[in-house]
């Protein structure tokens, strides 16, 4: 073998000069209206993207803006980790529909916290306004609650006070009030109430710490009711837009279209009252969403690059192929039984590469009590397996737990991968059915409970190297059973089947996918 000078020695190894190209930002908006919101009856956001011009999908966005246009009394708590008013996403250029992937948000939220480190949550996700830090502690004067004293010890309505909290005043209340992700509980992501930023609330009852370790006013990050709104900007969780080439829009004829559903009035999070010197009454949130942009990041290149790109596509059989995964979106109900229970997936496609389950509760789902499309409960689930054809996946079942969690993890692509890092720890795994709502610092800790399995025989490195089960027809079940002894609840799984997608752009303009 020859030897050779490292990188660092070899000079000639510098990256190539570019060619001529310009960057420039886009702003496409909806073509059928500006408001939308089920009390209006506009569901669907449709924006059309096209240009003569590169999209880079990468560095492209979607912002909007989240009215709470309840009551000025009525705060307005979000889901947090996703954006929690889209129900569903379609992309469709000239016609064909090119991806749909429905249940957005929850998914959204799954890979954000599997993907994400909770830093990353608590910092750049608060940033773009899918979470809001749980807001600093004020010592308490006892275990129990009860007054404070002195008005350092006040929270302050930014969510800190004027010295560090008690380090006793956490004992006894249900939940310790570490710097972990939780649910809003009165006041976080609120989209109403007063703005006193840095200023000592007064010392009240109605402000004073309660003995489940909250208050009614302290905690709360106020933002103004003058215009009661949240401002959101995050990329799309797509195939289609999470490709790492650039999307070539001037070879489009029709460009493409997104299209967002809207959730249900109540899946968008929780609505609370504020009420002076007692936790408010709960109501069904009334909420719009307006000013919705799709920022496009659009590079212009010479005449002569496009030129060159069509002699490429006509020696290629007159079409431009690229690359990516998708999801498709099964649902289900298991009854409250031990099981098994079978749960059948009808995705035919050409390679699975993994399936990736959750579960609530049934009766908590699209309820004003609690919130579901960011809750991820265990109901109890204590081994499970899949089946595809005549084939076990794995031959025995996996028990939940560390194996299901190495499972989970390579399904994901990271098992080793000490670069990414997930936002839970495994205290996040085990509520069962409890659900997540403002009552309790309990019924605030992050529920986080998800099953993956990876179907892909080489990973990263060849496409559709998963199992087809569009050719055969095959059948796809997920087994699953409880814990010995458990009936629990009516059980709902979202079940995310992801799968290799690829995308043909035409010289014609049109454009087809492979999934």
């Amino acid at each position: 073998m020859e030897r050779v000078a490292p990188p660092a020695l070899n000079y000639d190894n510098i990256l190539p000069l570019a060619i001529e190209s310009r960057s420039n930002r886009r702003s496409f908006v909806p073509t059928n209206g500006s408001v939308y919101g089920n009390a209006t009856g506009a569901t669907v956001v449709r924006i059309d993207v096209n240009a003569d011009s590169m999209l880079d999908c990468a560095h492209s966005y979607l912002t909007c803006d989240v009215n709470n246009t309840g009551a000025a009394t009525e705060f307005l708590a979000l889901n947090p980790f996703c954006p929690s008013w889209i129900q569903r996403l379609r992309i469709e250029s000239g016609g064909v529909v090119i991806e749909d992937i429905n249940e957005y948000s929850r998914l959204y939220a799954t890979m954000v916290l599997n993907q994400c480190p909770k830093d990353y949550i608590m910092n750049n996700l608060a940033q773009q306004g899918l979470y809001c830090n749980p807001n600093g502690v004020a010592g308490m004067a006892s275990a129990a609650g009860g007054a404070l004293s002195i008005s350092v010890d006040e929270a302050t309505s930014d969510g800190l006070n004027s010295h560090a909290p008690d380090a006793t005043a956490i004992i006894g209340v249900g939940g310790d009030w570490e710097q972990e992700l939780h649910y809003p509980a009165s006041g976080n992501l609120l989209l109403s109430g007063v703005l006193n930023t840095g200023t000592i609330i007064a010392d009240g009852a109605g402000n004073q710490i309660t003995a489940d370790g909250l208050n009614i006013q302290g905690f709360k990050y106020k933002i103004a009711p003058v215009n009661g709104s949240k401002k959101q900007s995050f990329p799309l969780l797509s195939g289609f837009l999470n490709m790492d080439k650039y999307l070539p829009l001037i070879m489009m004829n029709a460009g493409f279209t997104l299209e967002i559903t809207l959730c249900d009035t109540l899946r968008i999070g929780m609505s609370q009252v504020e009420t002076a010197g007692a936790r408010g009454a709960l109501a069904d949130p009334v909420w719009t969403v307006s000013g919705i942009e799709y920022v496009a990041h659009l590079i212009d290149l010479d005449r002569a690059f496009y030129d060159r790109l069509r002699m490429v596509m006509e020696q290629s059989g007159g079409v431009l192929q690229m690359a990516g995964q998708t999801y498709r979106h099964f649902s289900a109900q298991t009854p409250a039984t031990e099981g098994p229970h079978t749960v059948s997936i009808p995705a035919r496609v050409k390679s699975v590469k993994s399936i990736f389950a959750t579960f609530i509760v049934a009766a908590q789902r699209g309820v004003n009590t609690s919130y579901d499309t960011s809750v991820f409960q265990r109901c109890n689930v204590n081994r499970f397996r899949f089946e595809i054809g005549s084939v076990r996946y794995p031959a025995r079942d996996v028990i939940t737990g560390p194996e299901s969690d190495v499972e989970l993890q390579k399904a994901f692509g990271k098992l080793g991968d000490y670069q990414h890092q997930s936002a839970y720890n495994p205290k996040h795994t085990h509520n069962n059915e409890l659900e997540r709502s403002t009552n309790t610092v309990n019924e605030q800790r992050l529920s986080a409970f998800f099953i993956g399995y990876d179907f892909e025989a080489f990973q990263r490195v060849a496409l559709e190297a998963g199992i087809n089960t569009a050719d055969r027809s095959l059948p796809i079940n997920f087994i699953y059973q409880k814990d010995a002894g458990v009936n629990g609840s009516v059980t709902h799984i979202d079940i995310y089947v992801l799968c290799d997608a690829i995308y043909y752009i035409n010289l014609d303009g049109t454009v087809s996918v492979s999934v």
